[in-house]
C-alpha cells in the first residue's frame, strides 16, 4: 500500500546504497585513471594507496640535501727541534707528557728540558768538588766550623754559618733569568702568548758561548745539540742517583766509592 511506513523506509533505503555505491565506484575508477596519468592524489585519496606507494612518493618528491664542504685541516710540519741520539732515540718520552701538545708546548718543554740538564750537569760537578774540599776553610766559622759531610746537607750548613748568602745571590740569578726570558720568551703585553716562546727562538739557543766551541754549520750544530741533550738526561739521573746514594748511606762520594783513603780527606783534590 502507498500508505505503508515499511515501503517507505525500504525505499530510501535502497535509495541511500544504491548512491553509497555509485559513489565508491566512481572513486575507483577515479584513482585508476589517475595512478594511470601520473597525476597527484587529493590527500583523502593518497591515504588510500598501499604504503610502499607512499614511501616511494615522499622519497621522490624530497630534494637530496646538500653535503656540508669541511676545509681540511693543514698538513702537520714535523717537530723542527733537536730528536736526540742513541740510547734515547728519537724524542725521548716515556710517560707520553708530549701527546697531544702542539708545536708551542713542546718548544716550552725542551727550553724547560734543558735548563735543567744544565743545571744538572754543574750540579754534578759540584757534588765532585765540594766534597773534595771538606779539608779546606770554605764557608768555615770559629763557632761552628767548616762545611761537613755529604753535599746534600751543605745549603742548610751554609744557611746556619750565613743566613744571607742566599739572599745575596738572588741579583745574581736574576740578572741572568731577566736575560734569557728577553731572548726567547714572548712578551703577553705585547700580543704574545702567555707563557710562551718566540716562533725565531731555538730553545736554549742563549748566545753564550765564551770559548767558541759551538760549529758554524748545521751537521756540526745538530750534533753538538744531541750530545748535549743526552749528557744533560745523563746528568740528571746521575744527579738524583748521588742524592738517593746520600740519603741511604748518609756518605760523601769518595767515601762510598773508598776513595777517601788514597789522597787525604777525599780523593786526588
Amino acid at each position: 500500500p502507498a500508505n505503508d511506513p515499511t515501503s517507505h523506509m525500504t525505499m530510501r533505503t535502497t535509495i541511500v546504497l544504491s548512491a553509497l555505491t555509485a559513489a565508491i565506484a566512481h572513486a575507483s575508477i577515479s584513482t585508476k585513471a589517475a595512478s594511470k596519468a601520473g597525476t597527484a592524489l587529493p590527500p583523502m585519496r593518497r591515504m588510500r594507496q598501499p604504503l610502499a606507494q607512499r614511501r616511494t612518493a615522499v622519497r621522490s618528491s624530497e630534494t637530496p640535501a646538500e653535503t656540508p664542504v669541511v676545509a681540511e685541516e693543514p698538513a702537520r710540519q714535523p717537530y723542527k727541534l733537536p730528536r736526540g741520539s742513541a740510547p734515547m732515540g728519537d724524542y725521548f718520552d716515556p710517560l707520553g707528557l708530549s701527546k697531544g701538545k702542539d708545536e708551542s708546548e713542546l718548544k716550552r718543554f725542551r727550553e724547560a728540558e734543558i735548563t735543567h740538564s744544565r743545571v744538572a750537569m754543574l750540579a754534578f760537578l759540584g757534588f765532585l768538588f765540594q766534597e773534595a774540599l771538606l779539608d779546606r776553610p770554605l764557608f768555615s766559622t770559629p763557632e761552628l766550623g767548616g762545611i761537613k759531610g755529604p753535599a746534600i746537607y751543605h745549603f742548610q750548613q751554609v744557611s746556619e754559618r750565613f743566613p744571607l748568602f742566599w739572599v745575596a745571590t738572588l741579583p745574581f740569578f736574576a740578572y741572568f733569568e731577566n736575560i734569557r726570558a728577553r731572548k726567547g720568551w714572548a712578551d703577553p703585553t705585547k700580543g704574545g702568548p702567555l707563557f710562551g716562546l718566540k716562533e725565531d727562538y731555538t730553545p736554549g739557543d742563549l748566545g753564550f758561548d765564551p770559548f767558541q766551541a759551538y760549529p758554524l754549520d748545521s751537521n756540526g750544530k745538530k750534533a753538538m745539540q744531541d750530545k748535549e741533550l743526552n749528557n744533560g738526561r745523563l746528568a740528571m739521573l746521575g744527579v738524583a742517583g748521588l742524592m738517593a746514594q746520600e740519603l741511604v748511606d748518609g756518605k760523601t762520594m769518595y767515601e762510598a766509592l773508598n776513595l777517601d783513603k788514597l789522597v787525604p780527606p777525599h780523593g786526588p783534590i
